[in-house]
């Protein structure tokens, strides 16, 4: 089996102004035939190339399943379906049967029974608008776990607990201006 490790760095040209299109992006690859890649590793991977994790929140599971097929068939490679959507579970199951090769999650998971009815029902991935130590502790190396971070001393718990990859909750939530969080994932380990 081949395994290929990516590095990415980003580097500022020596001009005098900051242009955030004046960045560039260099990817520095290897190979080995040696290391086998654990569905962990091909999860964090795919949300990598991704670049975007979906999230669906629907407030029935006929609304849910309609949406997620959208998003999938328009070309969205990972998604994640919040765990207060009804029939969140029968929802994902018939998504991995419908498309098997997308990257499918469930996301504010703050148990670790919803944590385990979850991984049972075929997430990929975890998220969770926190850092749920026990999800960390009990179910690790199962799947991928993202939990949510806001500041820097989350961000370093989360990573010392054993993350590899948080999602920064930049916004919080205001009714009077928005009703959408600003989120974006951070990987903290290749």
């Amino acid at each position: 089996m081949l395994v290929a490790r990516r590095i990415s760095m980003w580097s500022l040209p020596a001009i005098g102004c900051w242009n955030p299109f004046a960045f560039a992006r260099f990817r520095v690859s290897c190979a080995s035939s040696q290391l086998p890649v654990s569905p962990k590793d091909k999860t964090l991977r795919t949300i990598y190339n991704s670049g975007v994790i979906a999230c669906l929140r629907a407030s029935s599971a006929e609304l849910a399943m309609s949406a997620a097929c959208a998003a999938l068939n328009g070309g969205v490679s990972v998604l994640e379906i919040v765990m207060s959507t009804p029939g969140v579970l029968e929802v994902l199951q018939q998504l991995l049967q419908d498309y098997p090769t997308r990257t499918l999650g469930v996301g504010t998971v703050l148990n670790v029974k919803d944590a385990k009815n979850a991984v049972e029902a075929g997430a990929k991935f975890l998220m969770s608008p926190t850092m749920v130590k026990g999800i960390m502790d009990d179910l690790e190396g199962e799947f991928l776990y993202i939990p949510g971070v806001m500041t820097p001393t989350e961000v370093l718990t989360a990573y010392e607990a054993g993350a590899q990859i948080v999602k920064v909750v930049s916004n919080i939530y205001q009714p009077s201006r928005s009703h959408f969080l600003i989120s974006q994932w951070l990987l903290l380990k290749a």
